[in-house]
């Protein structure tokens, strides 16, 4: 049994990766949080006396939570989180980025795990606090993506700069009666034309794609999209999951050991 963890910019997602099962856990905005309780509720209950093999971590927030998360998991278990990382190339997929190792590694265990559970030519949708839209043609290559902010960052944005316009939370359509709903339907509507606009895109550069939906948006993005999609929400998990299945037992038993 193995825990699976994608920090992103400001929630942590994590499930049990079990004889192949995935069961998610308690997600939890990590700014501001205080760990060992935060862990107790999504870890420890769920688990309830038992202790992972290991521990396989996605992460994009650098020492903001890692450092605090590997304590607590080398005090209560003896275990040190192992992180992933971007590579030029895995199991057929090859990464595009000039300099490889700086593609968020988010973005790329998405899609690794979306070439292991998809077929052909992938449009692969990260939509959090940023929304990234990477391309995969039917040979394993990765054409190259785009970010742009996530829908709540485009309000959180227009709160700062704009007088009293920060309460922006509401049912999203394409026309409102009132300021708040007028920036909740005019972000939401933002963020889904320019991710429909690039999967068009993507499907003029590779052919048909599969387009993978995941994050913490995807539901929203689901409502709104016209175009076909599939919602997988633990896509990141699934791509930690192949990454770390690389290390050996001797590896992981080494890797894992607490200084």
């Amino acid at each position: 049994m193995r825990i699976l963890v994608d920090i992103g910019n400001s929630r942590c997602k994590s499930c049990i990766e079990e004889n192949g099962q995935f069961i998610a856990l308690d997600t939890f905005a990590w700014h501001d949080v205080f760990i060992h309780d935060a862990l107790k509720k999504a870890w420890l209950e769920p688990l309830a006396g038992r202790v992972p093999e290991s521990i396989h971590v996605s992460n994009v927030a650098g020492d903001r939570l890692l450092p605090n998360l590997s304590a607590w998991c080398c005090s209560q278990w003896s275990l040190t989180p192992l992180t992933v990382a971007s590579q030029p190339e895995f199991a057929g997929l090859r990464n595009a980025y000039l300099e490889p190792t700086t593609l968020g590694v988010d973005r790329w265990a998405a899609m690794v795990g979306a070439r292991s559970r998809y077929q052909g030519p992938l449009c692969v949708v990260d939509s959090g606090t940023a929304t990234t839209v990477d391309v995969i043609d039917k040979d394993g290559m990765h054409i190259g993506g785009a970010i742009l902010p996530g829908i709540y960052t485009m309000r959180r944005s227009l709160g700062k700069y704009t007088a009293a316009l920060f309460a922006a939370d509401g049912e999203i359509s394409p026309f409102s009666n009132n300021t708040a709903a007028g920036i909740a339907g005019g972000t939401g509507y933002a963020s889904v034309g320019a991710i429909e606009r690039l999967i068009l895109e993507a499907n003029k550069a590779v052919g048909d794609a599969t387009t993978v939906i995941t994050g913490g948006e995807a539901g929203v993005l689901e409502e709104l999209l016209t175009l076909d999609a599939v919602i997988d929400p633990m896509l990141v998990l699934h791509g930690v999951a192949v990454l770390s299945e690389v290390l050996t037992e001797d590896q992981l038993r080494e890797r894992s050991r607490c200084e």
